[in-house]
């Protein structure tokens, strides 16, 4: 079987979507996703978004989520983080995605994707939404992007957004480089297994 990387993956179709629609905008400053709110309609800045700290995580029990069986080629094989962590760090890669997991293969800035995963989470229940495409943008900043992905094709998929900022606050938790770089990384929203959330290279 072909080995996999889950990253690899959303990267990929990310620079197809990026050449097929458009330029790619600038992400020296916070962009949400299409149909987010901006920051200043929540009355929130930039500064205000980095000041927050990070979003209240659920103890490792919590976070443990194991959907049912997937009929796409995305089979979850583990949930042991530091075990997935540890052999993407070797150089191995899993047949199938092992999620959550750290991709080495690509760094991002920390502050960036704080900055996002406190965005999200500041829209609290609201839907946070992936509809008739398999990648959707959800937040851009300082080169680092937060993605959702409808693995399972569905019409759509969704989850509250708060529950989306926690499967990204355990990427930034779990796959730091050192205190300013962090690798990209993927894990499930809190609770949803058809709703996988990233934070990959802008």
């Amino acid at each position: 079987m072909a080995k996999f990387s889950i990253i690899s993956a959303v990267v990929a179709l990310l620079a197809v979507g990026a050449a097929a629609f458009a330029a790619p905008a600038p992400v020296d400053e916070l962009i949400p996703g299409p149909g987010f709110p901006s920051p200043e309609s929540l009355g929130l800045t930039r500064k205000d978004l980095l000041e927050m700290g990070p979003v209240k995580s659920l103890s490792p029990a919590a976070l443990t989520y194991h959907p049912p069986i997937l009929t796409t080629s995305i089979v979850p094989e583990s949930y042991n983080a530091h075990r997935a962590r540890s052999a993407l760090l070797s150089g191995k890669r899993a047949n199938a995605a092992t999620i959550p997991t750290c991709e080495d293969n690509y760094t991002v800035p920390k502050s960036g994707a704080q900055v996002c995963i406190n965005f999200i989470n500041a829209l609290g229940s609201k839907p946070c939404t992936v509809s008739g495409k398999f990648v959707q943008n959800m937040c851009t900043d300082h080169g680092v992007s937060i993605m959702g992905a409808n693995i399972k094709n569905l019409a759509s998929v969704s989850s509250s957004c708060s529950d989306v900022a926690i499967a990204a606050q355990w990427i930034y938790d779990n796959c730091g480089v050192d205190t300013t770089d962090m690798n990209a990384g993927a894990h499930f929203a809190h609770g949803n297994g058809d709703l996988l959330i990233s934070i990959v290279p802008a």
